[in-house]
C-alpha cells in the first residue's frame, strides 16, 4: 500500500514539475506592418532569457527577453515576410510564426545613389563652373563634327573636369556607398547621421538623425539642409519645397513637444518627430 503510494505521488509530483516548466510563448499579433524603418514584431514568453527567431529561410538570430517580453525589429521590405519565433527549455520548445506586410519602396537603389553621389559632387562647384560643364556638354550633343567655340572653351573645361575627380574623391565620406544591403548609418558626422534600409537592391526607408544643437551652428545647419535637400531630389521630390516646408514646420517647435509632423512631396513621406537632444526625420514612400 505504502509502495502504490509513493509511486503515485511520484508521478503526480513529476507531472506538477513538467506542467510548471511548460514552454510557453506569444505574440501580440498574428500579422504586423512596417511603421517608418521596421515592423515590431513583440511577445512574451516565461523563464527564458533569449528567443531565437527567422525571417523567411534567413539566418537565425537572438534576442533578449525582458521582464517575460521580446522585442524583433524586422526591417521594411517590399515583399511579404514570415517570421518564425521559437522558445526553447529542457528539451521542449513552442514555435510561433507571424507575418510582416510588404512596404512601398523608394525606388532602385543603385539608380538614386548614382544620382546623389553626382549631385553632391556638383554640389561644390560654383555656379559659373556648372555652367561651363553644361555648355560643353550642349556642344558636344549638337555638333559630331569638330566645334570652334567648344575648342574654346576646352582648357577651362579641362579644369573643371579635373576639380570634378577630385571632388569625387575628397567628398566621399559624404557620398552614399555603391553597394548596401540591411539597414546601416551610410554618413555620420556632427551635423547630421543619415541611416538607409536597402532590400533585394531597393531604398526601403531612410532615417536622418540631427542633434538639436548642431542647428545653432551656421556652417553644421547648412552641411544638413544641403544633405536634405539633395537626397529629397534624388528620390524624385523638390528638394527646395521639402526644406522649405522643413522649415516651417520646425521653426516654432517647442522643446517639450514630441508630436511629429508630416511632409509629402512627390510621393514621398517625410514623418518629423522630436526629442530634447535630436531631431529624427524619416523617409518613405507615401
Amino acid at each position: 500500500m505504502h509502495k502504490k503510494l509513493g509511486i503515485i505521488l511520484t508521478a503526480g509530483l513529476s507531472l506538477l514539475l513538467t506542467g510548471c516548466s511548460k514552454v510557453s510563448l506569444s505574440t501580440t499579433a498574428k500579422t504586423y506592418s512596417p511603421d517608418e524603418m521596421v515592423a515590431v514584431v513583440k511577445g512574451h514568453t516565461a523563464n527564458h532569457n533569449t528567443v531565437t527567431y527567422q525571417i523567411d529561410n534567413g539566418t537565425k538570430q537572438r534576442v533578449k527577453v525582458r521582464d517575460k517580453t521580446f522585442v524583433i525589429q524586422v526591417p521594411a521590405s517590399d515583399r511579404q515576410q514570415k517570421v518564425k519565433i521559437t522558445a526553447a527549455h529542457d528539451g521542449q520548445q513552442q514555435q510561433q510564426t507571424v507575418t510582416v506586410n510588404a512596404a512601398k519602396k523608394l525606388g532602385n537603389y543603385q539608380q538614386i545613389v548614382q544620382k546623389y553621389n553626382q549631385m553632391v559632387v556638383m554640389s561644390k562647384l560654383s555656379p559659373q563652373e556648372v555652367q561651363t560643364l553644361k555648355a560643353a556638354a550642349a556642344l558636344k550633343k549638337a555638333s559630331s563634327s569638330p566645334n570652334p567655340q567648344l575648342m574654346q572653351q576646352m582648357k577651362q573645361v579641362q579644369q573643371v573636369e579635373q576639380k570634378v575627380q577630385q571632388l569625387q574623391s575628397t567628398t566621399k565620406n559624404e557620398q552614399l556607398p555603391v553597394q548596401l544591403s540591411g539597414i546601416h548609418n551610410v554618413v555620420d558626422n556632427s551635423a547630421y547621421t543619415l541611416r538607409l534600409n536597402v532590400q533585394n537592391g531597393d531604398l526601403m526607408g531612410a532615417t536622418m538623425m540631427i542633434p538639436v544643437k548642431s542647428f545653432k551652428d551656421k556652417a553644421q545647419a547648412q552641411q544638413f539642409g544641403t544633405a536634405f535637400a539633395l537626397f529629397s531630389q534624388a528620390l524624385g521630390a523638390n528638394g527646395k519645397q521639402v526644406m522649405h516646408e522643413f522649415e516651417s514646420k520646425t521653426k516654432n517647435q517647442d522643446k517639450t513637444q514630441t508630436t511629429s509632423k508630416t511632409i509629402i512631396n512627390h510621393g514621398i513621406k517625410y514623418s518629423i518627430g522630436f526629442s530634447t537632444t535630436e531631431l529624427y526625420v524619416y523617409i518613405t514612400k507615401a
